[in-house]
């Protein structure tokens, strides 16, 4: 029996280590979806001309997963007219999904910078702040993936080596 537990101390511990990897690798490629449908939905604005609510529906459409849901849920609410503050309406499709992503808060913070000026201006605006969102969501995205290859191994072996100590010091 106390071979059993040791086992499942050692296998937790090196679990957690691959798990906390594991959500380090979802965040970075959550935050290129976001990057490469935001560049889509400028797009769509741009040489399209399509309205904001007809835009984001393709682009939910094109995505994959919660993150094509959240444009989808904006779509949906800028067609009902739930709310005449466009910022309500896409933080209410983010908080959502808020659970189901691997987003850190700035992430959250640079997603939101979108809503603030998000179709209250002209198209050349618009467009300047999907750039800006842009921008800055790539810069996070670089540091993750910075941090990422530092870490990565780190994370995996601190696991086992946790593991292996408490296994160690319960013998």
């Amino acid at each position: 029996m106390k071979e059993i537990a040791l086992i499942l101390i050692f296998l937790g511990c090196s679990l957690g280590g691959i798990w906390i990897d594991q959500d380090q690798r979802k965040r970075i490629k959550e935050l290129e979806t976001f990057i490469y449908l935001f560049e889509l939905l400028k797009a769509e604005i741009d040489y399209q001309l399509t309205p904001l609510k007809d835009a984001c529906k393709l682009i939910g459409e094109r995505a994959e997963g919660s993150i094509g849901q959240i444009f989808l849920c904006f779509s949906e609410q800028l067609e009902a007219k739930e709310s005449v503050d466009l910022n309500q309406m896409w933080l209410l499709a983010l908080e959502s999904y808020r659970g189901r992503l691997h987003l850190k808060e700035q992430d959250y913070e640079q997603l939101i910078a979108f809503s603030r000026a998000c179709g209250y201006l002209d198209k050349n605006m618009q467009k300047r702040n999907l750039d800006m969102v842009i921008e800055k969501l790539e810069h996070e995205r670089k540091i993750s993936q910075e941090k990422y290859e530092r870490c990565s191994k780190l994370n995996k072996s601190l696991g086992i080596l946790i593991g292996a100590t408490l296994v160690i010091f319960l013998i």
